[in-house]
């Protein structure tokens, strides 16, 4: 989503002949960034059988067995940016349309724990599988918090290296803001990636076949 703040100086330069050769390049480019997260709103459903929830794990390409077919973690994890900009005047028909905020949102959405409504939920199968889901939610947790600063730090950096654009046409402001919009996206979207990558390879440590077997022991000798 790209958000314009269209911004005309109201100071006009008077520049000599040679203001017209003004560099966009050198203006300085300090905007605001604000970078927010979010670990959403756990909720529980209970409303799906053994066979709904195990379609559903099958679905998002996760494979529980067992014991744990009976419970399922999903979750959402959203990337946004949005930027403000100004055209600032530097001539005749002449701007340079300089990035004023940029809003970056990293966090989790929608988090939610399927327990299939054929368990008891006094039993001490319910309580394992609820357990089992609950640490699958907070390696989402974990995991974004691990890597949080090291997105943070990277974000400012490749904010903080952006040049003014030059153009002169009054029409080009917002297609130049959607441009640099994406351009942030290209850049940070490979970060975002390998925290979603991260995030899967400490789900599938909780999912380990040794993990398994211990975990459905635990009602077997209680």
């Amino acid at each position: 989503m790209t958000k314009i703040l269209f911004f005309i100086l109201t100071t006009l330069f008077f520049l000599s002949t040679n203001s017209f050769a003004v560099d966009c390049s050198s203006l300085p480019v300090t905007p605001k960034i604000t970078i927010t997260s979010s670990y959403g709103k756990l909720t529980y459903d209970y409303s799906k059988n053994f066979s709904e929830i195990t379609a559903m794990a099958k679905k998002f390409n996760l494979v529980e067995t067992g014991l744990f077919a009976s419970g399922l973690s999903t979750v959402n994890v959203n990337f946004d940016i949005t930027i403000n900009s100004i055209g600032q005047p530097i001539g005749n028909s002449e701007y340079c349309v300089i990035p004023t905020e940029v809003v970056i949102f990293l966090g989790l959405d929608n988090p939610t724990i399927y327990i299939s409504k054929d368990l008891n939920k006094v039993s001490c199968e319910y309580k394992q599988v609820l357990h089992h889901e609950k640490i699958h939610q907070q390696i989402n947790k974990t995991t974004l918090e691990y890597y949080l600063p090291m997105f943070k730090k990277a974000s400012n950096e490749i904010i903080n290296k952006t040049v003014a654009v030059h153009t002169r046409s009054i029409n080009d402001i917002e297609k130049i803001t959607g441009d640099l919009t994406k351009y942030y996206n290209k850049k940070l979207s490979p970060l975002v990636i390998f925290i979603k990558k991260e995030m899967l390879s400490e789900q599938q440590k909780l999912d380990s076949s040794d993990n398994y077997l211990y975990e459905s022991n635990i009602c077997q000798t209680n």
